[in-house]
């Protein structure tokens, strides 16, 4: 532990006031009250009779103030962004533990407005959290979001191939796990498992993923959890500066290049200066490869733009942004056979073609998301705020058929369009006998085009509104976490003109209420425990509904159920945290039992004039989920670093006592880094670390479709610098390789199990360097 013990003088004063000759500490953390994370660099100050003691919170926001007299002292704490903090403190009986919360406050540096631009989030006190910042973020940019977060404790994701990838928060995904870009939610037909979220890697500064419902500020769609990707704050100060970001991967030979440009201080007409950044990324790849062949038309094209535009002022800020995400990327060729001999063939044995390509041919799809969002803060009194986020999505998706008349033309078979229109006003208000708090209320208004020659979806329009409140009080060590929230939900799908579609119009509404209750206890010093309850629900989306057909993208026969209710889901977790000099350990275990849980049952594979695909019903029943998550971080010397995570997850269908489909298999990361310093090379490291996953033998009996998937494990290097100077810029170099011994395995929540084994060896360097 990190001490910075006061002055001899000081020391001497002390004792000589006290008239028992006892000395007393204080020790405790410093925290943000707006998000719950540590404080580095705060001047903690005791003071007593005319006498101080200072010291500054390491970067875990500990302090630890010893020798003090056993009397009444004061303590001061203060922090750059945050209000100051005065308490008196009671030494006369024992020693002290106390966490300081520190409130957000304007601070006026050479006429310039500073305020921490952080988003409230007191869930994090409460919940199994996890954040990624910039730097661990630079070893994964250029992938899907789901391959950026897989690796972390409670995360899995769904495979498609190299180029999609969808998160899995203990054992639950699509419209169970929301992700919000920059406060707003992202709406981009998530239903699908093959459906990636339409976010550009190099524009996220931080991701968050919080594991577990968090319904109550976020709505329905966060049941299982929520992937939060921010951005970086617009600047207040400063000319013309950014970054050029290249990428390669040697498995799918795809190439990533991003520039990225912001500053501040652009002149517009009746508005006056503003900040603004903007960034263009492109990403080629042909056909992925597995250890022994090529994955057929694999490969993926992707061009995306932003612009950014922002105002701070002393009322607040505020910030207008547009975003272009378009890409276009081939489906698995094996996957899409002729008939059923052909499918089984498939399905046992190797494929053939072997070729690499960049072409993209049929089956494929092109998907383009546009995403206007306008968001101001307006900054009240006693640190109160009001939020408005308001954003406009459009997103157009098309999948080419690689069977029947439409192989040959240009004309989409799934043709869907979907409109999206959000409203979020937040208003968090000053501490009141100690409780601070978040009320709010949203709105969507949404409507989906199928204006394709084939049926999945119907076409359908959805409204939603709801009110929330969740409310932090804060007492010394222990805080105790409160919301509640009402949603009303009207589902109308409209009609299909075509007799054999099963999809008859009409308006479906739901409401009911979600809720939570959490607590959090700070131990002792770097140690704290926390638990929460829960209830969330979700109702069903449209293609459980009525999905019917040949799901291109996931090479399955989908067909829903209209009959199906909305789930209900009502759980409890506990969570255990440690922050240490050398050690940090986090353990979360949770029970989360889902009435009318929704899922796909695998049945007979259908023969449709499109060839013979796996076929899939959508079904509902009561089911129980559960796991424990474990990670660590051991630092044994300042070069030296070794992390471990592991997640067991368990879904078991109730009334049958069978487990239910797609839940991940028990997984452990086990990684070592060694880190140094030199002029030469600036801040370099090299690791080495290893994905161990077991058999995944958890599944229902009758299961026709090869399973269960044997366990594996595979071994990952790295090595690189950061602040390498090279043409006098100060550059971060990493190499990595990804699967190093080749393996052959094939992941039991990759789509594509059934027909080829997952990627094989890929070497990756990135290279960023600022101008």
């Amino acid at each position: 532990m990190l001490l910075a013990a006061p002055s001899l003088l000081v020391v001497r004063a002390a004792r000589a006031q006290d008239t028992h000759g006892e000395l007393r500490h204080i020790h405790g953390v410093v925290e943000s009250a707006a998000s719950g994370k540590p404080v580095r660099d705060a001047e903690v100050v005791v003071t007593w009779q005319a006498r101080t003691a200072r010291q500054r919170s390491d970067g875990n926001g500990r302090f630890d103030m010893r020798d003090l007299p056993a009397q009444m002292v004061t303590l001061n704490v203060r922090a750059l962004g945050f209000a100051p903090f005065m308490q008196d403190v009671d030494l006369r009986q024992a020693d002290r533990l106390i966490t300081v919360h520190l409130e957000l406050a304007a601070t006026v540096l050479q006429e310039v407005a500073v305020r921490a631009d952080t988003v409230r989030e007191p869930l994090a006190r409460v919940t199994a959290t996890t954040t990624l910042d910039a730097q661990a973020l630079a070893a994964t940019r250029g992938q899907t979001l789901g391959e950026t977060i897989k690796n972390l404790p409670g995360v899995a994701v769904i495979q498609f191939g190299p180029s999609i990838a969808k998160p899995v928060i203990r054992g639950l995904n699509s419209q169970r796990v929301l992700v919000m870009n920059s406060g707003l939610r992202q709406e981009d037909q998530q239903w699908g498992t093959e459906h990636a979220p339409n976010i550009d890697s190099f524009e996220a500064d931080a991701v968050s993923v919080v594991r577990g419902a968090a319904t109550v500020l976020y709505g329905a769609d966060a049941l299982g959890g929520v992937v939060r990707v921010d951005t970086p704050t617009l600047p207040d100060t400063g000319g013309l500066h950014g970054t050029v970001a290249l990428n390669t991967f040697s498995n799918s030979r795809q190439g990533a290049l991003s520039l990225g440009a912001q500053g501040a201080n652009l002149p517009l007409p009746a508005i006056g200066a503003v900040g603004y950044r903007v960034r263009l990324t492109s990403r080629v790849a042909g056909n992925g490869g597995a250890p022994d062949y090529f994955l057929s038309n694999t490969g993926f094209r992707e061009l995306n733009g932003s612009v950014a535009l922002g105002v701070r002022r002393d009322w607040g800020r505020a910030e207008l942004s547009l975003t272009r995400f378009a890409t276009e990327l081939g489906v698995l060729r094996q996957a899409h056979v002729g008939n059923a001999d052909d499918l089984q063939r498939a399905m046992t044995t190797a494929p053939r073609d072997s070729a690499f390509s960049y072409d993209i041919g049929r089956p494929n799809q092109r998907v383009a998301h546009t995403t206007m969002r306008l968001r101001t803060v307006r900054t009240l009194a006693n640190d109160a705020s009001l939020e408005v986020v308001y954003g406009l999505q459009y997103n157009h998706r098309r999948e080419y058929d690689n069977h029947g008349p439409l192989r040959f033309r240009d004309e989409a078979a799934f043709n869907l369009k979907l409109f999206s229109n959000s409203l979020d006003v937040r208003w968090t208000h000053a501490r009141v006998k100690g409780w601070r708090g978040t009320v709010g209320t949203s709105a969507l208004a949404q409507g989906n085009q199928t204006l394709g020659k084939a049926f999945l979806i119907p076409g359908y329009d959805l409204w939603q509104g709801a009110v929330y409140a969740q409310e932090e009080l804060g007492l010394g060590r222990f805080t105790l976490l409160t919301g509640v929230r009402g949603d009303l939900i009207s589902q109308t799908t409209l009609p299909f003109a075509d007799a054999g579609i099963r999809s008859a119009a009409g308006t479906r509404s739901w409401r009911n209420m979600a809720g939570s209750l959490g607590a959090a206890y700070l131990v002792r010093d770097g140690l704290d425990v926390s638990v929460r309850v829960a209830r969330a629900w979700r109702p069903p989306t449209v293609n459980e509904r009525y999905a019917q057909g040949v799901h291109h993208g996931t090479a399955q026969y989908e067909l829903g159920d209209a009959r199906l209710n909305a789930e209900v889901s009502q759980g409890i977790e506990g969570a255990l945290r440690y922050r240490g000099s050398q050690l940090q350990f986090d353990a979360a275990a949770y029970s989360n039992t889902v009435s009318g849980f929704i899922y796909l049952q695998p049945t007979q594979p259908v023969l449709t004039i499109r060839g013979a695909f796996p076929g899939y019903r959508y079904t509902q029943a009561d089911s129980r989920l559960r796991g424990v998550e474990l990670s660590s971080s051991y630092a044994p010397h300042a070069r030296v670093q070794l992390l471990a995570n592991g997640t067991v997850v368990r879904g078991t269908n109730v009334a049958s006592g069978e487990p239910l489909f797609d839940m991940p298999a028990d997984r452990i990361n086990l990684s070592a880094r060694l880190m140094g310093t030199r002029p030469s090379l600036g801040q370099w490291f090299v690791g080495a670390g290893a994905l161990l996953v077991r058999e995944q033998d958890g599944v229902p009996n009758g299961t026709i479709y090869t399973l269960p998937t044997a366990g594996y494990g595979v071994l990952q290097l790295e090595a690189g610098t950061r602040s390498f100077m090279l043409l006098g810029r100060r550059t971060d170099v990493s190499l990595s390789v990804n699967n190093a011994l080749n393996t052959r395995y094939r992941d039991y929540l990759s789509r594509y199990r059934l027909f080829v084994n997952d990627a094989g060896r890929d070497v990756v360097f990135r290279v960023t360097m600022p101008f």
